[in-house]
């Protein structure tokens, strides 16, 4: 995949200087296929290449994407979101794309294959880099002893499943869930928040089947379809694919009083898992202590806690055994 010419719309080897510049006179976020790499000051050069290989790395055994490094300096907000936006960050180096390109080859291992770079140098010659990795067939591959992946605009140490999978070349399909407040509403001695579910399988040629999924939530009613909940809902799709995420606005109906009873804090989680993918969990907490109504435009401004897309091996620490006996002992 030409993942310059979706973000650039150029191929990579067309790309200039002002090209990089322009992109960034928006904010950009980092995405599943966008890696920003600034560089600061701060910090050895040696430091700054590991963490530009890691990303490589779990690029490689992801869906390939693109590494930007001499990207403006990154902003990472309250919830781990990281954007950029502004002046490059190009600095010296005797490095050039071809001594780039061998030093990755040598220290990922197996050795990867379908990496572009390409230099782009500022009126003082100091370069920016633009690394273009293609998802790998020979995956996993690992850095410095350790398998990465990318995960909701992340470089993350893979889960064990998944190397697992990957050894066995089985193709697992990547499946994320998430629920974002949309609108807050006054109903007399009611507060109504409006809901968006959605589930989106990020793996493109790999369907997940039989997948359930449960809304669960606290305090208050929610009103699915016309129909009403309380505090639990759950459902199911055969199959999941590319491109044909599930979706769903939702209401949650609060009494002002149970409000006030919860010290203004609402939590809502969405479980989810699939015949091909691991359980997994996205949680939010909301505080409306400070309530304003209508469309929200920013959510995080009510958002208290967020935990999105945790395996179950991630959110709870009891062994299998205490599992089974809380079951056969639970009345």
């Amino acid at each position: 995949m030409n993942y310059s010419q979706i973000l650039f719309g150029k191929d990579l080897y067309d790309l200039a200087y002002n090209d990089i510049e322009d992109f960034f006179n928006i904010e950009r976020d980092e995405t599943l296929n966008l890696e920003f790499k600034s560089y600061p000051a701060q910090g050895t050069h040696s430091d700054k290449e590991n963490s530009v290989f890691k990303t490589v790395c779990g690029l490689l055994n992801s869906e390939g994407g693109i590494v930007i490094w001499g990207a403006p300096t990154e902003i990472r907000n309250a919830l781990g979101n990281t954007s950029a936006q502004g002046g490059l960050t190009p600095f010296n180096t005797a490095l050039d794309r071809d001594r780039l390109i061998n030093k990755v080859s040598s220290l990922i291992i197996p050795l990867p294959i379908g990496i572009r770079v390409q230099q782009l140098n500022d009126a003082n010659g100091d370069s920016v880099f633009i690394i273009e990795v293609v998802k790998s067939n020979q995956k996993p591959h690992q850095f410095k002893n350790h398998y990465f992946l990318r995960l909701d605009g992340q470089t993350i140490i893979a889960p064990h499943y998944l190397i697992e999978a990957m050894m066995k070349s089985i193709d697992y399909p990547l499946i994320r869930g998430h629920i974002r407040l949309k609108r807050i509403e006054l109903n007399g001695n009611y507060v109504e928040l409006h809901l968006r579910k959605l589930i989106y399988n990020t793996s493109k040629y790999i369907n997940d089947l039989n997948l359930s999924f449960k809304l669960i939530s606290g305090p208050g009613t929610m009103i699915i379809n016309g129909n009403s909940y309380d505090g639990f809902y759950d459902n199911s799709e055969e199959i999941i694919s590319h491109g044909r995420p599930i979706f769903g606005d939702f209401r949650l109906v609060i009494p002002s009083a149970a409000l006030i009873e919860h010290n203004n804090i609402i939590k809502v989680a969405l479980n989810f898992v699939g015949e091909k993918s691991p359980s997994k969990t996205s949680y939010y907490e909301y505080s409306l202590a400070d309530l304003i109504l209508g469309e929200v435009a920013d959510e995080n401004s009510f958002i208290i806690e967020k935990q999105e897309n945790q395996l179950s091996s991630d959110t709870n620490n009891e062994s299998d055994d205490d599992k089974i006996n809380s079951i056969l002992d639970n009345d």
